[in-house]
């Protein structure tokens, strides 16, 4: 079976996120809910968009007992810790246009199901890291990292390989190891860069998590490694390129600088998003002085969205691409279910960046591990037996939950070399890669840029890279602008656009909104199936289901079928097998019940099954998920794995069952506005072994934008229930063994666009 930290890599290799609860301050209240003695000491963290300036905002917050945690210099939104009794007072505030939660974001590379993917190496004796001079840069052997795929080292005569260009790394940190100490740079003010996390280390410490710089080397790193013959490491790479002794480890703009901002703390553990967007504030604020001529921002990381291009953070991309800024943003590795590209890469303005599989990259890093697990030589061809460049399998992919299409370009983002801060050698995997792949390019772009005499343009940067772009680079399964977006990074052909096209115009495609292709809207009391015939997937390749889920909807049952693929467990590193996803109608880069779920025939069986139901999700017949069946588009991808060395084939069956009871009347009902906080007393009688509290609402997953409406259930010994962090719609909170007496529902609106209708279902067993 593949290793725990193979299985997961399908997820995402980028930062990713976690709500936190609403109610910040505990979580036991006593006494009457309709006291507002309930509410005291209870504090929601809010981010709060405003139409002008936030100043009478902030005061309005203190004079209530908040508190403002950041009122930001360059963009009309605060972030503030909020009396929970005082919320409608400040939802509606005048000004007031949007309100979101300061939501917790948790580093993926340290817990929860979301990691990147890494293989660390042992050097051998006589095996050391070397910095290098710029002037070598002439003589240096092509590598076979990303410098070579996307052609940046023919361009470095003419852009100064990046010299001139700076890039904020707003990460964990960016440390001067032996590859970065020409390029890791201060500010006036900030000597080490910039600390957002408060946390006394600086941003460019050894002691910071390393995937910060991980990130910057992939745009500057500046230095060769020897090796020694008779290491792994030698044998794989001297399998496909006659390097000899020495490797060089190159960026894509190696005399580019970083400005390291760190958002993420060096212990670990979540930081609000309040505490990224300050570390953007801040780049905003050195931008717009003249402090420090930032040209590039490199973000690989991502939330969630409720409302893809007009989030909070959107806000922060548009403010910086306007100051002259280039945003670069990995989509996620939610792939390859569509609809599920991250924020900020879901904004407007700057680049999103998904993820390829290049042949060679993976071929070495294939023959190294048969060669220290196995001590079998030949894996890189079994793994990777053809040359074509492929999406890799967890590429986020479009369409965005508005119409548009994406990501917009793509770059390697698996088996990328990698030097950690303490000059550690590995192998990473993620779009996290991918994305400083496209910033080194813009660095080398604006370094040419300034060295005509001409001032930064985001957006003309933005649009020379788009035009530049090799859409044929990736086969034809992968060619799809939704998979690949314009193409792979081409920085000579970009830099040509610039030469003769300068102000090039490139329309961002309006595909339009992710549609069912299975079955028609539901009806009451009707069921609906489908058989496929065969189908075959060579590796990397996928399919998708998606199926319409409404009010009727009482069972989704999915069967796959006749699973054939030749048993090469006996050889092969990794075996054949079939990559399964399955998402319930949430939309962007959120959690998935069944995510990269791998199915290896001849160990597991020729079939499984899938059973959706309103509640309990089984698959292969053992319970898997207890998740609401949200109204909206279901969507399943399967996938031959991208490891695989054989064609995988299948059927599958789809039955949809549309005979859910309709609700009794509900207890509650009405509008709810984004300055609503309700309060709804339930009696729940003696004997109840269970109760199930149901919040439903018209803007759910169906419609774009969703509406975040929480529901909090206050016992009656003051036992609260519910954390306002499940993202689900309808919102559910079932409690076994409920005690008799008087119950209040707490309804909390968010994120709501116009008055909302809702509807709340208590059901007693």
């Amino acid at each position: 079976m593949k290793r725990a930290y193979f299985s997961i890599l399908a997820l995402l290799a980028i930062l990713t996120i976690a709500i936190t609860p609403a109610l910040a301050n505990g979580s036991m209240i006593s006494g009457k809910m309709m006291n507002q003695s309930f509410l005291s000491g209870k504090t929601v963290d809010l981010l709060i968009r405003t139409d002008g300036s936030s100043d009478a905002l902030a005061e309005h917050i203190r004079s209530a007992g908040g508190k403002v945690n950041y009122q930001y210099d360059n963009v009309p939104i605060l972030a503030a810790t909020i009396p929970f009794n005082q919320w409608s007072g400040v939802a509606g505030f005048p000004g007031v246009i949007r309100v979101e939660k300061d939501s917790l974001m948790q580093p993926d590379f340290e817990e929860g199901l979301t990691k990147p993917v890494t293989y660390d190496i042992t050097l051998m004796e006589g095996e050391a890291l070397v910095a290098l001079e710029a002037s070598s840069l002439a003589d240096l052997p092509q590598g076979y990292d990303n410098f070579m795929f996307t052609g940046a080292a023919l361009t470095w005569d003419e852009t100064d390989a990046g010299a001139g260009s700076i890039v904020a790394v707003v990460d964990t940190g960016t440390a001067p190891n032996a590859c970065l100490e020409h390029a890791v740079i201060g500010a006036p003010g900030y000597p080490d860069g910039y600390n957002a996390t408060g946390d006394g280390i600086p941003a460019n410490s050894i002691q910071n998590l390393p995937h910060g710089t991980f990130v910057g080397g992939v745009i500057a790193s500046l230095c060769q490694m020897t090796l020694n013959p008779l290491s792994p490491l030698y044998q794989a790479i001297n399998t496909y390129i006659d390097y000899g002794m020495y490797v060089p480890l190159l960026g894509q703009a190696p005399l580019a600088q970083i400005y390291p901002v760190k958002v993420l703390p060096a212990a670990g553990g979540g930081v609000p998003l309040s505490v990224i967007f300050d570390g953007l504030d801040h780049v905003l604020s050195l931008k717009t002085s003249g402090a420090l001529d930032i040209d590039v921002v490199n973000m690989s990381l991502g939330a969630p969205s409720l409302y893809d291009g007009r989030d909070t953070w959107a806000d922060f991309v548009t403010a910086l691409t306007d100051a002259g800024v280039l945003v670069v943003s990995a989509a996620a590795n939610s792939g390859p279910t569509p609809n599920t590209i991250a924020t900020p890469g879901s904004a407007d303005d700057g680049i999103t960046v998904g993820g390829l599989d290049y042949a060679l990259s993976s071929r070495i890093f294939y023959e190294f591990a048969g060669l220290t697990d196995l001590g079998a030589p030949g894996q890189g061809e079994v793994m990777r037996p053809t040359t074509e460049t492929r999406v890799v399998n967890f590429s986020s992919r479009g369409p965005l939950s508005d119409g548009r299409e994406g990501p917009d370009l793509s770059a390697l983002a698996i088996w990328n070399f990698l030097v950690s801060p303490y000059n550690g050698i590995g192998w990473g995997g993620g779009t996290s890669f991918a994305t400083p792949t496209i910033a080194g390019g813009a660095a080398l772009l604006n370094a040419y840029l300034e060295k005509q005499g001409q001032a930064t343009d985001a957006r003309q940067l933005k649009n020379v890279l788009l035009a530049g772009a090799n859409p044929t680079e990736v086969g034809e399964a992968w060619q799809a602008h939704n998979d690949q977006g314009f193409g792979a990074l081409d920085v000579p052909a970009a830099l040509q656009v610039l030469k003769d096209t300068p102000h090039v115009i490139v329309p961002l495609p309006q595909g339009g909104n992710l549609k069912a292709n299975v079955f028609r809207q539901p009806v009451k009391g009707k069921s609906d199936s489908m058989e496929t015939a065969v189908i075959t997937l060579n590796p990397a390749e996928k399919v998708d289901f998606i199926l319409e889920v409404n009010q009727y909807t009482s069972k989704v049952s999915i069967d796959v079928i006749d699973i054939t693929a030749p048993d090469n467990s006996a050889y092969a590193w990794f075996p054949n097998d079939l990559e399964v996803n399955l998402q319930s109608a949430k939309r962007s880069a959120v959690y998935r019940p069944i995510a990269s779920l791998y199915w290896i025939p001849f160990w597991y069986g020729e079939s499984f099954n899938i059973t959706v139901e309103d509640g309990l999700w089984t698959l292969a017949d053992i319970p898997w998920e207890f998740w609401t069946m949200e109204p909206g588009l279901m969507k399943f991808t399967l996938a031959g794995d991208f490891t695989n060395e054989s064609p995988i084939s299948f059927k599958v069956r789809i039955v949809r069952e549309n005979f859910r009871p309709a609700d009794k009347a509900p207890v509650a009902k009405g509008l709810i506005r984004q300055s609503d906080l309700f309060f709804i007393p339930v009696t729940v009688p003696a004997g109840v072994t269970q109760a199930q509290f149901d919040l439903s609402w018209l803007r759910d997953w169906s419609r774009f934008p969703t509406s975040d409406i929480d529901m909090f259930i206050l016992a009656p010994d003051g036992t609260l229930y519910g954390d306002g962090s499940s993202m689900n719609a309808p919102e559910r909170q079932i409690v076994d063994w409920p005690m008799e007496g008087e119950w209040i529902v707490v309804l909390l609106g968010y994120e709501i666009y116009r008055p909302e209708p809702y509807n709340l279902f208590v059901t007693f067993k």
